[in-house]
């Protein structure tokens, strides 16, 4: 029965930690979004008591992470490496969704996907990223496999662990499922997830909203565009036990600067009165905590850097024009970076966080990354706190919880 089944939050014990190595062409000129990768790896290895898997889901991948995860000094020996071909390189998204019960149970939940709303559910690329998370449980000894026609992806499901179940509306109603009522998409996660409650955060923030609807802002005529496609949840709350959460914050002086950072306040405190008036499962207030916002970094996106046809090749899909009739820009873009501090990973003693500052860079930057470490050593007083350089990983659309997929142990003591 479903309902023998439940979803642990991220903060209940973790077995294992899924992550696909990015080829060569996912990346943004002069960054190694590689690298970031590697930090993530170490920080599981040395504090997360973990099994880590590498999924290598693209030809001729698998040597080139082994070599660069043995000249960063990594034991590869650990790590388990496989070759399911994907084309999706978040793994968050498209990943195995486990469920477990105490007996030990595993179940897995097989949402459609359709690569963030950009292709049909029957595609090529879609049926390929759908049977990599397959494949995955499978080699974890999961064979219960449930599937559901609603598209959804693992960055906008965050859970209490005692049946509440969180996300954005926007996303996956209007953007993922604009076929199905608020309330049909309600009863099915209810039904999948076994979950009393959905809280139903109503947009994502700006910068990690589809890229493809238009500029985030103009600055002296120019536009500036974002470089997600995702418009999760994990880029601005997240659950840090059962009771609390933890929600970024724009301050009004910060919302002053630019239209970017007013429109994601204006999203983030409608967001916050939601959740003021929401209760934990045993009918108790929910703690919020404010975590601050990174101070926006910006690319300039050339014809000759790897991703610009990456980037292009959407909006040719869609006529050569943004969603509100925007033409694609002739020559090079500015693009604002879809960074954050939300987007950690919690994994038993340890929680990889994201941090910005290096040399040579504005040491507000600097101030910034500090204070988003104490919000999670204040979060997490009993885990250690590894905060690892996410720039390069951002700029290519994710994050370090993006590109990690984490399992939670089954059986009465998970």
């Amino acid at each position: 029965m479903l309902d023998s089944y439940r979803h642990p939050g991220e903060f209940e014990a973790q077995s294992d930690v899924f992550m696909t190595w990015l080829p060569d062409d996912i990346q943004m000129q002069g960054y190694d979004n590689r690298a970031t990768c590697i930090e993530v790896i170490k920080a599981l290895q040395n504090y997360g008591d973990v099994k880590l898997h590498v999924n290598c889901g693209a030809e001729g991948v698998l040597e080139k992470a082994r070599a660069a995860l043995r000249a960063a000094d990594v034991d590869c020996g650990s790590i388990e490496f496989s070759q399911f071909l994907d084309t999706n390189w978040y793994v968050r998204d498209n990943g195995p969704t486990i469920m477990v019960n105490d007996r030990g149970g595993m179940r897995m939940v097989n949402h459609c996907w359709t690569y963030y709303g950009v292709w049909e559910k029957d595609a090529a690329e879609v049926v390929c990223a759908r049977k990599a998370g397959i494949h995955m449980a499978v080699s974890l000894g999961c064979f219960d496999i449930v599937s559901s026609d609603l598209v959804s992806e693992g960055g906008d499901r965050e859970y209490s662990g005692d049946g509440i179940m969180m996300c954005i509306g926007d996303t996956e109603v209007r953007k993922r499922n604009s076929e199905y009522t608020k309330e049909q998409v309600e009863e099915e996660y209810k039904h999948l997830y076994n979950v009393s409650k959905i809280i139903w955060l109503p947009q994502p923030t700006v910068e990690d909203d589809d890229y493809r609807m238009g500029p985030l802002e103009y600055r002296d005529g120019v536009p500036y565009f974002g470089t997600s496609f995702a418009a999760h949840v994990d880029e601005m709350c997240r659950f840090v036990d059962s009771s609390t959460v933890l929600l970024a914050e724009v301050t009004d002086e910060e919302a002053a600067e630019s239209a970017a950072a007013a429109e994601s306040k204006r999203r983030l405190d409608a967001a916050y009165e939601v959740l003021r008036n929401e209760t934990d499962a045993h009918g108790q207030p929910i703690k919020i905590v404010r975590m601050p916002v990174s101070i926006p970094v910006d690319y300039l996106l050339t014809v000759e850097d790897d991703d610009y046809a990456l980037y292009k090749g959407f909006i040719d899909e869609m006529g050569g024009h943004f969603a509100d009739g925007t033409p694609w820009p002739e020559g090079d873009l500015h693009f604002i970076a879809s960074t954050g501090y939300c987007n950690f990973l919690i994994c038993n003693g340890v929680v990889v966080g994201q941090r910005y500052w290096n040399e040579g860079m504005d040491s507000a930057i600097k101030a910034k990354d500090e204070q988003a470490e104490s919000v999670l050593k204040a979060c997490f007083p009993n885990r250690r706190i590894v905060m690892v350089d996410a720039l390069a990983l951002n700029m290519s659309g994710g994050g370090v919880h993006c590109w990690t997929k984490n399992v939670p142990a089954a059986g009465k003591n998970a």
